[in-house]
Formats: C-alpha cells, sequence, structure tokens
C-alpha cells in the first residue's frame, strides 16, 4: 500500500469525523450552485435589473465563497486538533512533516472535490423546486430547467481551489517538534478557569450601551451609530462568553445549596470548562447567527411593509413638477398621462398647481405651499383639511420627532398650528409647510409647477408608466425636475428587494449550514473524552438515566446558547428600524421562530446520535 492509498483509506477510516465537515460543504456547495445557476440563468439574465443590482448578486456569492473558505479553514484546523494523538504517533513510527502534509492535502482534497459533486448533483435534483421558488421570489414567471454548465464548472473548481488553499494552511498548524504535545492530546489537566470582575464589569456596560443606542436610534442618525454599535457588541459578546458567563457559573458554585444537589455539582463544572474552552466557537457562531438573522430579518420587513412604504412616501399615482418657466413642459406630460388613462377608461383627480422649495446647502430643502394648493390636494386625496388662522402653518410631515413651535421659512417666523401625518406630496420634498397665500406670496424659493394625477388603483397604470419612460426618458432630474411614478416605483422597488431578500436568505443559509458544522465537530471532539468520563462515573453509581440529563443540559446550552444571545442581537438590532417606521414584529417572530424550529429539530438530531455513543461506551 503506498501513501496516498493510505491517505485515502485514513479518509473511509475516520468518515464518521469527516462525515459532519462532508455533508455542510456538499450543502454549502449545492446553495452555492443553484445560486450561481439562478444568476446566470438564461431568463434571469435578460431580466432588467439595474447595473448595482446585478453586482450584489456577484457581491453576495463571493461573500459566499470567502466565508466557506473561512468555515472550510475553522473547521479543519478543529478537527486536526482532535487527531494530536494519530500525528504524534506517526511521527514516531518514521513518517515526516512532509508525509504528513501531504496526507492531510489529499484527504481534504478528496473530501472538497467530492463535496462539490454531491453539491452539485444535490443542486440539480432539486433545481426544478429552487427555480421555480426563486423566480417567484424574484417577481418574475417561473425560471424554466436549463443544464448550467457554467455554474458546474465554477462551483467545482471553487471547491478544488479551497481544498488547495487547506493544503497550503494545514503546513502551519501540524509540526513535527510537538510530539509530545500531540501524543497526550487533550487530556493535560486543565486550571480553574479565571474571571476579571473590570472585564465581567466591562461587557455588561457595553452591552447596556450598544443596546440603549440601538433602540434609541432614529433616521437622522442611525448611519452614524450602525459602525460604533456593532463594534461594541462584537466586544461585548466576545466578553460574555469569555468573562460573564464563566462569573456567573461561579456564582451558581458559591451557592451550596444548589450546586451540591444531586447531578447539578457535575454539569455546573462541566459548563464552567466547556463554556470558557469554547469561547472562541461561541462567539463566531453567535455573531454569523445575528448577521444572519439581522439580514434576513431586515430585508424581509422592508420586502414584507414595501407596498405600506411606497403608498405613504408617494400619495398622488403620477406627480410631475419642474421650474415654473417650464409649465409648458409638465402640461405636455400631463395631457399624455391624461389621454393614456382615458384610454385605458381609468377614472382620475387631477391637480395642477405650485409650490416654493427654500434649499439650504447641498441637500436640505423645505417645501412651502398655499393653503389653496393644500386644500386642492387634500381633496383629490380624500383627507380631512385642518383649519390654521392668520400668520400660523401646518407642517405635514411623517415624522415622529417632537412637534416644532414655530418655524423661520426665508427669515419669516411662522407659528406651527398643527402637526399633520398624511403626506400629500412625495417623500421626497420632506416636511412640507402650509401658509396663507399672503405669507406665501412673501416668501421667496425656487417656483416649481407640479401636476398631479390620483387613480383608485395605482398598479392598474403600470404600462402608462412604461409608456411615459419610453417617451420623456431623455429628461434630466435634479432637484426640481422629477417624475414619482407610484406603480412604476413599487416595480422597482418589489425587483430590488427580491434579489436582495433572495441575496439575504443565500448568505443566512450559508451561515446557518455552517455554524451547526462547528457545532457538530465540537460534539464529535468532546465525545471521545466523554465516553471515558461517564464510563468511570458510570462504574462508581452514576445512572445512564442522570448521565442523560446531565448531556441534555450540556449539549443544550452548547447548541441554544449563542442562537439564544444571538436572538437577543437581533431583537434590539431589527428595533432600529422602527427609525423608519417599519412594521417589524411579525417579520422579527417569523424568522425568529423558522431558525428556532431548525436549530431545535438539529439539536434533537445531534443530541440522540450523542447520548445513543454514551450508552453503547457504557456497556
Amino acid at each position: 500500500m503506498n501513501f496516498k492509498e493510505f491517505a485515502t483509506k485514513n479518509v473511509y477510516r475516520n468518515v464518521k469525523a469527516y462525515f459532519a465537515y462532508f455533508l455542510s460543504s456538499s450543502i454549502s456547495a449545492a446553495l452555492l450552485f443553484s445560486f450561481t445557476m439562478i444568476i446566470f440563468h438564461p431568463k434571469f439574465v435578460v431580466l432588467k435589473l439595474p447595473g448595482h443590482m446585478r453586482n450584489a448578486l456577484h457581491i453576495t456569492t463571493i461573500i459566499a465563497y470567502l466565508f466557506l473558505c473561512f468555515f472550510v479553514f475553522y473547521s479543519v484546523s478543529t478537527f486536526l486538533k482532535s487527531r494530536y494523538k494519530e500525528f504524534g504517533i506517526l511521527y514516531i513510527i518514521g513518517a515526516s512533516r512532509r508525509q504528513i502534509q501531504r496526507m492531510i492535502s489529499i484527504e481534504n482534497i478528496i473530501i472538497t472535490s467530492l463535496s462539490g459533486v454531491v453539491g452539485i448533483i444535490l443542486g440539480i435534483v432539486f433545481s426544478k423546486i429552487l427555480l421555480a421558488v426563486s423566480g417567484k421570489l424574484l417577481g418574475v414567471n417561473a425560471l424554466g430547467f436549463y443544464i448550467p454548465f457554467k455554474a458546474m464548472i465554477i462551483t467545482f473548481i471553487g471547491f478544488i481551489i479551497i481544498g488547495i488553499m487547506i493544503s497550503i494552511f494545514c503546513s502551519f498548524i501540524i509540526k513535527e517538534d510537538m510530539v509530545l504535545k500531540l501524543l497526550k492530546g487533550t487530556k493535560k489537566p486543565k486550571a480553574e478557569p479565571r474571571t476579571s470582575i473590570i472585564l465581567v464589569i466591562l461587557c455588561v456596560v457595553l452591552l447596556i450601551v450598544g443596546y440603549y443606542m440601538s433602540i434609541t436610534s432614529s433616521e437622522k442618525n442611525i448611519a452614524y451609530r450602525i459602525i460604533p454599535v456593532t463594534v461594541i457588541v462584537i466586544i461585548a459578546t466576545y466578553l460574555l462568553f469569555a468573562e460573564l458567563s464563566t462569573f456567573i457559573i461561579k456564582l451558581l458554585k458559591k451557592n451550596r445549596r444548589l450546586y451540591m444537589k444531586k447531578t447539578t455539582v457535575l454539569w455546573v463544572s462541566n459548563l464552567l470548562y466547556r463554556i470558557k474552552d469554547n469561547t472562541r466557537m461561541f462567539f463566531l457562531i453567535t455573531i454569523t447567527t445575528t448577521v444572519a438573522l439581522s439580514a434576513v430579518g431586515s430585508v424581509y420587513a422592508y420586502w414584507r411593509d414595501k407596498e405600506h412604504q411606497i403608498n405613504k412616501d408617494f400619495p398622488q399615482a403620477f406627480f410631475l413638477s419642474d421650474i415654473y418657466s417650464n409649465k409648458n413642459k409638465i402640461d405636455l406630460k400631463g395631457n399624455f398621462i391624461e389621454t393614456s388613462l382615458k384610454n385605458k377608461d381609468i377614472e382620475y383627480n387631477k391637480a395642477n398647481s405650485e409650490l416654493k422649495l427654500i434649499i439650504y446647502g447641498a441637500e436640505d430643502k423645505v417645501a412651502v405651499i398655499k393653503e389653496d394648493t393644500y386644500k386642492e390636494l387634500a381633496s383629490t386625496l380624500d383627507l380631512s383639511i385642518v383649519r390654521f388662522n392668520k400668520n400660523e402653518a401646518i407642517m405635514i410631515t411623517d415624522s415622529t420627532a417632537h412637534e416644532e413651535k414655530s418655524v423661520v421659512l426665508d427669515n419669516t417666523e411662522i407659528q406651527v398650528a398643527k402637526k399633520v401625518n398624511n403626506r400629500i406630496m412625495p417623500a421626497f420634498y420632506g416636511d412640507v409647510y402650509v401658509v396663507k397665500d399672503n405669507v406665501y406670496e412673501r416668501i421667496n424659493g425656487s417656483k416649481v409647477y407640479f401636476s398631479t394625477f390620483n387613480v383608485k388603483n395605482y398598479k392598474d397604470t403600470l404600462n402608462i408608466c412604461n409608456g411615459y419612460k419610453n417617451k420623456f426618458s431623455e429628461d434630466n432630474m435634479d432637484k426640481i425636475c422629477k417624475s414619482f411614478l407610484k406603480a412604476n416605483i413599487l416595480e422597482t422597488t418589489k425587483i430590488a428587494y427580491s434579489v436582495i431578500l433572495f441575496s439575504a436568505i443565500f448568505i443566512g443559509l450559508i451561515f446557518f449550514v455552517t455554524t451547526a458544522s462547528f457545532l457538530y465537530n465540537k460534539c464529535y471532539m468532546d465525545i471521545i473524552e466523554d465516553k471515558s468520563k461517564y464510563k468511570q462515573l458510570n462504574k462508581i453509581g452514576l445512572t445512564y438515566k442522570e448521565i442523560k440529563k446531565v448531556l441534555n443540559i450540556e449539549i443544550g446550552v452548547l447548541f441554544l446558547l449563542p442562537y439564544a444571545v444571538a436572538v437577543i442581537h437581533f431583537i434590539f438590532a431589527i428595533n432600529a428600524l422602527n427609525a423608519f417606521q417599519i412594521k417589524i414584529t411579525v417579520p422579527a417572530f417569523q424568522v425568529i421562530g423558522i431558525m428556532l424550529i431548525v436549530q431545535i429539530m438539529y439539536f434533537l438530531i445531534i443530541r440522540k446520535n450523542y447520548l445513543l455513543e454514551i450508552k453503547k461506551s457504557l456497556i
């Protein structure tokens, strides 16, 4: 038997150890293949997606590959550490460092190649369902089956490259001068984990600060808070597992009545070491799960709420505006829309008027309209009209901020009589102030002429919007010259959020599959030591029922603690969407519920196999 045959057979001998790594790699390969197959689909290629959306899909694929590389490296390094004794024996019987590295390289190339092939096969088997679901999600008709040669090549080559990179990576892990350490493996006695009260307090403070900054975010400051909050929570998460959890378990140990009660002494002591030893793994799983939950949850919340947001931000089916000197252009465009509506037998309400736009700096602007204009727009939208007195104004906004008592418009201070939350103009114009006619005439600003059309069901006007776009596509849009076509905006938004949601779900699945594999690998490493430990405890009187109780707690903490922390992070993170008045409760609970069900199912499967192995060792 040559060395290549020895390495190949070693994979078969360690099939149980490699199974989780192979299975998760195969599922990841299937997901990557399916995603690549969809974005290279002939029908998807001709879909009129904006360039940045196509780029987002390609970037998503790259992110997935990079994360897979990280996952494979982490899994392999963890798995190799569990084989220290095996490598030590090989060194003693004469194997060289180069031979050990070659053996590991052959093993990993075999597994990554096979997982790539299996993933492609799985992707093809379930391609019909995936294409139908993805087509519906992306807002197009069901994508038909085709032979995805390009996706096959990309997926297979990608996994071959991962295998080669692992071969290079492994040369830095196993070294010949570590024979004594390799032979001892993980049997060296461990000192009791220490905790720092300063780091425990810092962890609690950082969590409170991070959560507070998240839930108090507003539309104006959220962009500046995202990075600081993320950094704060990441640091706090690491300290939570490295210090706070150990501190809490030590407090449990000090409660002698609880600690010395039956099997509590055993699982509390075990958890003290398990959590401390697995700090990095818990940290990685928590952060990746939080990212997956937040990505899917936030995009899903936007996706569900997109129509409500568009109805709120764009009250009219059509809103056309330009500088007052270009009034004839707006009338020409308005005539086209009016004629199109009449040809389609669609009833409509029309309003033509003007506003003044006061522009401050590069972005800030304030729109001012007359009372008569306000009444006309409100009547076309069936909104109640708010009355106000001379030298007063109405503020029309959807902001939940504190009401202004007065406002200065072009050096003219006006008292704000009331704040109205129902928009009468597109959100582009921000807060709109309604003033009396004489006040309006005194205010200096860019005079804008606009024309609006409102219909009962704006979704029926999509063809008219497309016709308008084709006819007037040469117009240059700026701060004043604007065309808001509600049906077209909805269609564009649906496609955009569908693509983003599709990408978020894909990345979320990759994260979930790989983190599940981390847990399986950890369980496999622990079970070798646990078999010996519980066999000795069984001999001195600990029953299988008591062992089962202890392991239920230990495995439950291993699987559910990172998820529980990730869910808490996610709840505070998604609450930031309240700043944009997004309905988040239902989407959040749906995402948490689905992930929790899958996590519990995976926990039950691993727990059953784990207990079965322990039970066999007791016989």
